[in-house]
């Protein structure tokens, strides 16, 4: 485990490309980010199956409780790291963060879009990507498959404006905000739009209390995160026999809850030989990200002529986020080798460039 406290600049983006050979790097972070991609394939997987009836109802209900550490330990991975873009002038933040996750969110949904125009494509979609309006407002209401790129963009521009904010209220205005959101007392037309209301906190927190989150990491051991992991599972299972997910904060709390395990559980693998294809997996989470959504819709699409067993139904969100993120992978590394690199950064005329010293 990487045992200096300084996080490396390498880590400026919690979607990060492949890391460059020698860098410093932290690696509880990777594996926390880790972590978070395999979900998400495993979210959009499960997704998919229940489309078509094949997903299990224990799986389902699994797939929306890990919600709850999903998307809330990415944004704070985010948070960790935006300290020094958000010191840099305006022009530098736009070209380097801003510009950068607005082009990649246009890009991939504009591809998205041709991909599921494809019939056996179509077929197999539960975001309806096909939609021409929903393109149209893709800038104002973000796609389902492409929000949280738009959402780090957003959150660079926010925490901007806003830094000269007492840190409290930073934090004790988004925290409400997510209380508000995740009770459904204060809602919003578009369900991304919700959840972005919900996990603002959580770039903040990670941006305001990274020292905090970096001792938490430090004083991960086995014994903490199994009672983490059993905090957990006994609040989320309270909250829903007593009903108490409208209470304001509950929502708020059990996502504090699972982001603490999330930690404790990264920083704690991230010391042995197993945790390190996770720690390699969150270095490279760019092109996982931009790129399994179309190796899931190729998979559901012979799968849904298959008679799966049951038991095979049990196992295959797990199967479907390993393979479909090994394959994305390897697509990344064919389409860089086929220089299609301006598919996964900004082309040069748009990339920023330091200006040259002026000479004496």
């Amino acid at each position: 485990m990487e045992t200096s406290p300084r996080m490396s600049a390498q880590h400026s983006s919690p979607l990060s490309p492949p890391a460059v050979r020698g860098s410093s790097r932290v690696a509880w972070v990777d594996a926390a980010k880790g972590l978070s991609i395999l979900l998400v394939v495993a979210h959009h997987s499960v997704s998919f199956m229940q489309t078509h009836g094949l997903a299990p109802p224990a799986v389902v209900a699994a797939n929306t409780a890990l919600a709850s550490m999903r998307m809330p330990l990415f944004f704070l991975a985010s948070g960790l790291f935006v300290a020094g873009p958000l010191a840099a002038p305006w022009r530098t933040l736009l070209h380097k963060r801003i510009a950068f996750f607005l082009y990649l969110f246009v890009l991939w949904t504009l591809l998205r879009f041709a991909f599921f125009h494809i019939p056996a494509m179509a077929a197999v979609d539960p975001y309806d990507s096909t939609n021409v309006v929903d393109l149209a407002l893709s800038l104002l209401i973000p796609g389902s498959g492409m929000w949280f790129i738009y959402a780090l963009a957003l959150f660079a521009v926010i925490g901007k404006l806003i830094k000269g904010v007492p840190v409290w209220m930073q934090l004790g205005a988004t925290g409400v905000l997510s209380a508000l959101v995740g009770a459904e007392i204060l809602q919003f037309d578009s369900e991304v739009w919700m959840r972005m209301a919900r996990y603002l906190f959580f770039f903040m927190l990670g941006w305001h209390a990274r020292h905090v989150v970096e001792r938490l990491a430090r004083s991960s051991t086995g014994a903490r995160v199994t009672a983490a992991a059993a905090s957990c599972l006994a609040c989320a299972a309270a909250a829903v026999v007593f009903g108490l997910r409208p209470v304001p904060g509950i929502a708020l709390a059990l996502n504090v809850l699972a982001v603490t395990f999330g930690v404790l559980f990264a920083a704690w693998i991230s010391r042995y030989r197993v945790g390190r294809p996770l720690v390699a997996l969150g270095g490279v989470t760019l092109p996982v990200y931009l790129i399994h959504i179309f190796w899931v819709a190729l998979a559901m699409a012979g799968l849904q002529h298959l008679d799966v067993p049951p038991v095979v139904a049990y196992a295959l969100p797990a199967v479907l986020a390993v393979a479909c993120t090994v394959l994305s992978l390897m697509t990344h590394w064919l389409l860089m080798r086929a220089g299609g690199s301006w598919l996964f950064a900004l082309p040069q005329r748009m990339a920023y460039r330091a200006q040259a010293p002026v000479a004496a």
